[in-house]
């Protein structure tokens, strides 16, 4: 019997919700090999892929290269401390946002963020990604923009 004054359980996460938090999951697997290539069967050939213009390997990328060249560049610049984990996600049909909590360390500084994630997913792969930051001017100073 349901209590009509207690709230429903969430309901579990639908097909892409799982797709995208098995993708974070495995970003950082490749993250720990140093292998971003690893991300290759989660992103389309064509993939558009939009991250916020803070840092030189950032900006409007096309293409499942540029997006793993960008992955790359990040975990280099950061020595491998990038880490982002899914805390909620949203999804429709074919898109999903997902709540990103991201941390990581460079020159001997630590950054902590949150950033909105959507991605079209067509045919099982991301085909499109756009991200905005919480703190955009944080952001700009760790990845380069700012700095003496």
């Amino acid at each position: 019997m349901t209590d009509p004054d207690r709230p429903a359980p969430d309901p579990p996460g639908g097909p892409l919700d799982r797709f995208v938090r098995a993708f974070y999951d495995a970003r950082r697997e490749a993250a720990r090999a140093g292998d971003p290539g690893r991300l290759e069967p989660f992103i389309a050939d064509d993939v558009r892929w939009r991250e916020p213009d803070v840092g030189a390997h950032m900006g409007d990328l096309r293409g499942r290269d540029a997006v793993l060249d960008m992955i790359r560049r990040a975990l280099a610049t950061t020595g491998g401390t990038f880490d982002l984990r899914v805390t909620a996600t949203v999804e429709t049909g074919s898109h999903v946002a997902a709540l990103i909590a991201w941390s990581a360390e460079r020159d001997g500084e630590r950054i902590e963020g949150r950033e909105l994630a959507v991605y079209e997913v067509r045919d099982g792969r991301i085909a499109a990604a756009r991200f905005h930051p919480e703190n955009i001017a944080d952001d700009r100073v760790f990845w380069g923009e700012g700095r003496p």
